[in-house]
């Protein structure tokens, strides 16, 4: 038998060391020598390569190797079938080894991309608590509500599923597997602990942050604490949104939570995709506009670098005219025999 090795692909692996995890890797993909890092985080079930669009958007970065910028996906705790005993801020402490790794290597940015719960993954590193090393941009890439995903099905059975849950939680055994008889079928191969699956699903979860149900103060505390450049992409025809989500006005809704100028004008719907973005054509406008988010953050930057320049230029002007006025007043405090004006 032929074996044909069409989509294979070579990529650097970067042992690291992690507080979290012994024997962890990143596996780096694009230009060579790049100055720069897209740091790719997958979602359930995902682990580095799992999703086929970092490869496409690692292709484009070598077609345009004046950005800088090469791919970096990694295993975390949670990747694979390991998320059902994992919580967010296991997530967090894996990206914050990671990026502390890639920012010794002396990555002048890093911009951290989430596709589905890597979404959520994103949000919660902005959480102060965590104090996470600082980042320089987000991509979120099909932000999906879990519980509206899961409960396509009927709302009343997940609740159900919930309250089963919080029982558990409740008497302290959060840590407990949910029975195979209370979960989705396609999710009976996954262990699941219930304080897991409550976070997943239940309105007041902690990964509940892209329910369009959320309150609007709850909501905006979450996209309001954003602080660096966020660019938001909703697939057109993600199986896991229920119809009666208006994706493209969620995405405006969320962008006016943020901070002025925070969240990019590119944020939108990728249009005919689906939630992994496998669609041919609906790739390459993923990776197009991926690209100008990244030049639009390179202009971003240089102004940022001019408008520091000039405020050092600025600074030392004023100092100058300090230290005129305070031979002045030397003088002056001489002359009066040491009185004070």
């Amino acid at each position: 038998m032929q074996v044909s090795f069409s989509n294979t692909f070579t990529t650097t692996v970067h042992p690291f060391p992690s507080p979290t995890t012994e024997h962890v890797c990143a596996y780096e993909i694009g230009p060579q020598n790049a100055k720069n890092a897209l740091v790719f985080i997958g979602g359930l079930g995902d682990g580095p390569h799992t999703v086929p669009y970092p490869r496409a958007i690692a292709k484009l970065l070598e077609e345009n190797q004046s950005l800088g910028y090469s791919v970096f996906e990694f295993r975390l705790r949670s990747s694979f079938s390991a998320f059902g005993f994992a919580r967010l801020v296991d997530d967090v402490a894996d990206i914050a080894a990671l990026v502390k790794y890639v920012r010794g290597l002396g990555r002048e940015r890093i911009v951290l991309m989430g596709h589905s719960t890597g979404c959520q993954d994103c949000m919660e590193y902005t959480a102060p608590a965590h104090k996470a090393p600082p980042v320089d941009g987000y991509i979120l890439q099909a932000p999906v509500c879990d519980r509206d995903a899961l409960g396509q099905d009927g709302m009343d059975k997940l609740d159900e599923t919930i309250r089963v849950a919080k029982q558990l939680i409740d008497a302290g055994r959060g840590h407990e597997r949910m029975s195979l008889t209370q979960l989705p079928d396609f999710l009976k191969d996954t262990p699941i602990s219930a304080s897991r699956w409550y976070a997943l699903v239940a309105p007041d979860g902690e990964d509940n942050y892209f329910s369009p149900d959320l309150k609007e103060e709850v909501a905006a505390s979450y996209w309001g604490r954003v602080d660096k450049p966020l660019l938001i992409l909703h697939s057109g025809s993600d199986e896991y949104v229920p119809d009666r989500v208006n994706k493209e006005e969620l995405v405006s809704h969320w962008r006016k939570l943020c901070k002025p100028d925070i969240a990019s004008p590119l944020s939108g719907t990728i249009p005919g995709a689906t939630h992994r973005v496998e669609e041919p054509e609906a790739e390459k406008w993923l990776c197009n506009t991926v690209i100008k988010f990244l030049q639009t953050k390179r202009v971003m930057v240089e102004l940022e670098q001019w408008q520091k320049n000039e405020r050092i230029k600025l600074d030392g002007r004023i100092w100058d005219c300090y230290t005129q006025l305070a031979s002045l007043y030397a003088v002056s405090y001489a002359g009066f025999g040491g009185h004070h004006l």
